[in-house]
C-alpha cells in the first residue's frame, strides 16, 4: 500500500523525467530537410509612385521572391478609388523556386480615369504560405497646355503701307499713265473760263482805241482832203 506523502513523490519524479526526455524525443523524429520555420514569399512593385496623364497607359514590373516557396503565387490587383483607372497583371500567377524569383507587368490604363490620385493595391497568395501585399501610388494629370498661338497682327496705322490698307492704283502695268477713265458716251465738253472772256474782251476794247486815235491822226495830217 502506497503512503500518502509517496503519491505527490511519484507525480512530480515522473514530470520531471518527461520533460527532459521529450525534446530529444521530437529531435529524433524529425527529419534532416524538414522546414523548421514557415516557408513564404516576397513582393515589390518598381515603381511604386508614378504620375501619367489622364488617357495613356503604363507598366510596372511586379517581382516575386521565392523565401523558401515551392509553387505558384497567383496575383491580383485592386485600386482605391474606383473611378476609371484600371490596374491588372500580365501574368496573372508565376511560380517561383526556392531562392529564386519570378517576374509578372502591372498594366495601368488611365484611358478614363479622372485626374487625381490612385492607390492600387497587388497582393500575392500561395497555398500554405502568407500572402503579401504591396501599395502603388498613381497621380492622373491632365493633358499638357498647349502653346498659346501667336497675336494677330495689328493693323498698320492711317497713311503707311500694309497688306490690309492698299491704296487703289491709278496706273497700269505700262510706261505711261492714264488718267481717269472717261465713262461711254460722253465726249469732252468745253470748260467755261470767265477770265479769258475779260482777256478777250479788253483785247477788243483796245483794238478799237487804236483803230479811233489812227483815224484821228490821219484827219489832221491831212486837212485838205477833211475840207472837201
Amino acid at each position: 500500500m502506497i503512503g500518502p506523502l509517496r503519491l505527490p513523490l511519484i507525480i512530480l519524479v515522473s514530470l520531471a523525467i518527461l520533460t527532459t526526455t521529450l525534446p530529444a524525443l521530437v529531435t529524433a523524429q524529425t527529419p534532416n530537410n524538414a522546414q523548421t520555420s514557415l516557408v513564404g514569399f516576397s513582393l515589390s512593385v518598381t515603381p511604386d509612385t508614378m504620375t501619367i496623364q489622364n488617357g495613356s497607359i503604363t507598366n510596372a514590373a511586379i517581382i516575386v521572391t521565392s523565401q523558401g516557396l515551392n509553387g505558384p503565387v497567383t496575383l491580383r490587383t485592386s485600386v482605391s478609388p474606383s473611378s476609371g483607372l484600371q490596374a491588372v497583371t500580365d501574368p496573372s500567377s508565376v511560380m517561383v523556386l526556392p531562392g529564386g524569383n519570378a517576374a509578372s507587368t502591372l498594366e495601368i490604363n488611365a484611358s478614363s480615369a479622372q485626374i487625381g490620385e490612385y492607390k492600387i493595391n497587388v497582393t500575392g497568395s500561395a497555398i500554405l504560405a502568407l500572402s503579401q501585399s504591396y501599395i502603388v501610388t498613381v497621380r492622373v494629370t491632365g493633358p499638357p497646355s498647349q502653346p498659346s498661338a501667336s497675336p494677330p497682327s495689328s493693323s498698320p496705322p492711317p497713311g503707311t503701307s500694309g497688306s490690309n490698307n492698299k491704296q487703289p492704283s491709278t496706273t497700269t502695268s505700262g510706261s505711261n499713265p492714264k488718267g481717269p477713265s472717261i465713262p461711254k458716251g460722253q465726249g469732252s465738253q468745253p470748260a467755261f473760263d470767265p477770265a479769258g472772256v475779260i482777256v478777250a474782251g479788253n483785247l477788243l476794247a483796245a483794238v478799237g482805241t487804236i483803230g479811233a486815235i489812227a483815224s484821228m491822226y490821219r484827219k489832221r495830217s491831212n486837212p485838205s482832203h477833211a475840207s472837201s
